[in-house]
């Protein structure tokens, strides 16, 4: 009864499906705490999966040999799901010679390029227990015809525009991923994917079909990142600053472990990473400071409400900014460190940095503050002015001498 575990088609952006015909499917359980049964053997199969995006989802298992099986049950799990989604499905025959189970995406959708892990557990009419082997696939939107490019592990999705174009696209992402990377020892060989929607009514409707809305997004610990831009020179530089924003927050959430880091650091250095802030940014930095939008109110999510959210957002920017002027990136990881070792939003600074969040906020504000030009003149020719004294203090010294030297001579 040995042999292959399984066999997986695929194609890109879809798995392919079987013969149509079933045996039968039904839903008797869902998620519980009951432990699997102890497995004896892997299961000499094909497991299959074929979808249409928003639609449907069939797994679908064919036994390689004439095989007497009683019960069969399906596993799937999502990321952050602490027990995997089990399913029971009725038989109609003792050796089947396919097993499907059927989910309706319209009713129970999936969120969209969500890496999803499945397998199948059968019973044979001995007692035994058989099990195929795990697979994760992502559940991409089939709806697009993807062309992909790679360089190391970065993946570009893409389906408009020239190839020449997504090759800037990619050159990009991997220019951001070394300068974002380096100073913080990142490294990685595991894929983090990049899907380029050119059209936005195109992206905005496949995660409408899941009550989302999206703008341009990112999920770490799915390494995914959904981008949205023209195909042409203006959504190359609309790139030029999404890309470098969102692969920060794939890198900070790995090197950090998982540990939930401040949305104020997370947010700031993305923004930091942008380049020069947008002025609508800066503006946002000088009105008036609604209620809640403060460093220790950042500690968690960020509000929803359109109007704080770009104060959160510049807050966040400018005390990233700060610190990096006053500490360099060592300061920074030092304190991304630290919140990777699980410490508290305020004791993460006052360790780091000596100071609370309070005042982090109060000095990083005063910093952004217009300085007096007398100020800014004083501290550019500070340095030539000291110079300057130094070198003529010596003759004025001797000048001063010989005034005094002379009138002492003509008292006497």
């Amino acid at each position: 009864m040995m042999g292959k575990a399984f066999t997986l088609f695929k194609k890109p952006g879809r798995f392919i499906h079987g013969p149509t015909g079933w045996i039968g499917m039904g839903l008797l359980g869902l998620l519980t705490i009951f432990p699997s049964p102890k497995v004896q053997a892997p299961l000499p199969a094909q497991v299959e999966l074929d979808y249409t995006f928003g639609q449907r989802m069939r797994f679908i298992l064919k036994p390689e040999s004439p095989f007497p099986i009683v019960q069969a049950i399906l596993y799937y799990t999502l990321p952050n799901m602490e027990l995997p989604q089990r399913v029971q499905v009725i038989l109609g025959s003792q050796i089947p010679s396919q097993i499907l189970y059927e989910r309706d995406l319209r009713r129970d959708p999936l969120p969209p390029f969500v890496p999803l892990t499945f397998w199948w557990e059968v019973q044979d009419a001995y007692g035994n227990w058989w099990s195929t082997e795990r697979q994760t696939t992502r559940y991409l939107d089939n709806r697009v015809a993807w062309r992909m490019i790679s360089t190391g592990p970065l993946r570009l999705y893409w389906h408009a525009g020239d190839p020449g174009l997504a090759r800037s696209v990619l050159e990009l992402a991997r220019q951001s991923l070394d300068r974002t990377g380096e100073p913080l020892g990142y490294r990685t060989t595991e894929p983090i994917e990049l899907f380029w929607y050119a059209d936005r009514e195109l992206a905005q409707a496949a995660f409408r079909l899941t009550g989302l809305e999206i703008g341009g997004e990112v999920r770490p610990r799915w390494r995914a990142i959904i981008l949205i831009a023209s195909a042409d020179a203006a959504g190359l530089e609309t790139l030029r600053r999404l890309i470098p924003h969102e692969l920060t927050h794939v890198i900070l959430e790995e090197v950090a472990g998982g540990q939930p880091l401040p949305a104020w650091l997370e947010e700031g250095w993305a923004l930091l990473n942008e380049g020069w802030p947008d002025p609508a940014m800066l503006r946002a930095l000088q009105e008036p400071r609604l209620e809640g939008v403060s460093l220790t109110g950042l500690c968690g999510d960020f509000p929803s409400d359109p109007l704080r959210a770009p104060q959160a957002y510049a807050l966040s920017w400018a005390v990233v900014r700060y610190i990096w002027d006053q500490e360099g990136i060592g300061g920074l990881r030092r304190l991304l460190e630290a919140y990777a070792e699980g410490v508290s939003c305020e004791s993460g600074v006052r360790r780091i940095l000596g100071r609370s969040l309070e005042r982090l906020e109060q000095e990083a504000e005063a910093a952004l503050q217009p300085r007096p030009l007398w100020r800014t003149v004083m501290e550019s020719l500070g340095p030539w002015i000291l110079l300057f004294l130094s070198i003529s203090l010596g003759p004025i010294l001797l000048i001063i001498s010989s005034i005094f030297g002379q009138r002492s001579e003509s008292q006497i």
